[in-house]
């Protein structure tokens, strides 16, 4: 009481804030934006995630939920679904790179062939989407109320302009969000790195040249190309950036060591964020909007390598240890020139590997190789590796080269599998080499993408926008 008579205005203030602001709005607050966010709060410790602590959209919605009218719920139930499809698109973002919405509604399609990982990936946002929904309405609802509107807006109109967060999104790297709070329309607002997200466009993709080049016409004279070619698309081959100048080359060694192989070329070439606009960039020296393949325009496919070669004579084959269907393969291979292909169960032995759907590259070399034996002049064959496919599966490990226990692989677990399986793929080529079945054969392997990195807590083990290449001739 004395306090009180001596300090007044204190008091005055005390009352207010405990009429207009109770107990009961900081709580609702507290568990609306625990159950908004913090499956992502979790998600953060596995993954390593960046995502604002608290996304505001959840925010602004609140106010349907105050209005506890029949309407205003259904209307906050699909406003809250949207936000949170919208949250869990920019977040799969930071992991595999898609460059805007049609884009990541056709992967979708290939959901049914994608590693068990991602499915339960989908599981787990599908569960937390319904949960959370039935938490706030069932429980969260009940603290809310139409007087809690304006007292919202109050404390939501003073947090903007005393403690807004206004750092936004990192513009060094266009997947992360970077700070305690922030808005994903202020980061769409941000048009140099988002202005296509929402590009749907035409359904055909657009081919253009890809500038820089691939690979395999950089190496193979077209004019003059060698009689037989083995031209090998490496599924997540990428350059290790925390190298010490020795893991990088002992990548490749087992293929060096082989007598009989002779090193022509070996260097980088950019590259993009998928496997489909790696083949078309090595096979075609073009680049696509979409990879939606199979709808066209194949005019420009007639530039692309199996195409020219068919019109030299060449048998052109081609092997990929996945499903036919396999973003639509099927379907625009055969306009590449790619028109005798192989793939998934059409092998002498089909065991199945678990980085990906699909059978094991050690044993696809051996119809490789054979087909390679029995052409009987000019040969080309394409070889698009699988297991070295993200998740990057221990189990598919059949020797450790690299210890992913050693300090240098701290916080780079999936790297570290990563390059294990590609020191095992270039020890299978090289063992094949040594049984004889490449022999007089010109072999170019290419990254197709840098290795996606999603569990690791460093994502920069590799270059984000290069591939390593190498191009052997085995006598």
């Amino acid at each position: 009481m004395i306090f009180a008579a001596h300090f007044p205005l204190f008091t005055r203030t005390a009352r207010l804030i405990k009429q207009y602001l109770p107990l009961r709005l900081w709580l609702l607050l507290a568990l609306y934006l625990l159950l908004s966010n913090g499956f992502f709060w979790l998600a953060h410790i596995w993954v390593h995630g960046q995502r604002y602590v608290i996304v505001l959209e959840y925010v602004w919605i609140l106010p349907l939920l105050c209005l506890r009218r029949r309407w205003s719920l259904i209307l906050f139930t699909i406003a809250y679904t949207g936000i949170y499809i919208f949250d869990i698109l920019y977040w799969v973002k930071q992991f595999y790179h898609y460059d805007n919405l049609a884009e990541f509604i056709e992967l979708l399609h290939f959901i049914p062939q994608a590693p068990k990982l991602y499915w339960q990936f989908i599981a787990l946002f599908v569960c937390n989407l319904i949960l959370s929904l039935f938490l706030i309405l069932k429980f969260v609802v009940r603290l809310a109320s139409v007087k809690m509107i304006v007292p919202i807006a109050l404390l939501y109109l003073v947090f903007s302009v005393f403690f807004y967060d206004y750092r936004g999104t990192d513009l060094s790297d266009r997947y992360q969000t970077v700070g305690w709070w922030g808005s994903y329309y202020e980061v769409i607002k941000n048009r140099r790195f988002n202005m296509e997200f929402f590009w749907l466009g035409t359904i055909k993709p657009d081919f253009y040249d890809w500038p820089h080049g691939g690979v395999l016409q950089k190496q193979i004279d077209m004019q003059l190309p060698p009689k037989k070619i083995l031209f090998v698309l490496n599924e997540s081959w990428g350059v290790f950036i925390p190298d010490h100048g020795s893991i990088n080359a002992s990548v490749v060694a087992p293929l060096l060591d082989v007598a009989n192989v002779q090193m022509l070329a070996q260097g980088e070439n950019p590259a993009l964020h998928n496997t489909t606009t790696g083949e078309i960039r090595e096979l075609c020296d073009l680049k696509a909007k979409s990879m939606n393949f199979m709808l066209g325009p194949f005019d420009k496919f007639k530039q692309c390598v199996p195409n020219k070669l068919r019109q030299q004579g060449y048998e052109v084959q081609s092997f990929h240890a996945a499903f036919a269907k396999m973003y639509n393969r099927k379907d625009w291979y055969p306009y590449m020139g790619l028109k005798n292909a192989y793939f998934y169960p059409k092998f002498s032995n089909i065991q199945h590997c678990h980085s990906f759907p699909g059978a094991c590259d050690f044993n696809v070399i051996h119809d490789i190789s054979a087909a390679n034996k029995s052409a009987k002049d000019k040969s080309f064959i394409y070889w698009l590796t699988l297991n070295t496919h993200h998740p990057y599966s221990e189990h598919d490990i059949l020797n450790y080269a690299y210890d992913c226990k050693q300090p240098l692989f701290e916080g780079r677990q999936e790297a570290c599998r990563n390059l294990n399986l590609q020191h095992q793929f270039f020890k299978i080529l090289a063992d094949e080499i040594k049984a004889g079945g490449f022999k007089d054969t010109d072999i170019v392997v290419v990254g197709d993408h840098s290795p996606p990195i999603m569990f690791d807590k460093y994502k920069d083990s590799f270059k984000p926008d290069s591939v390593p290449f190498i191009h052997v001739r085995v006598h």
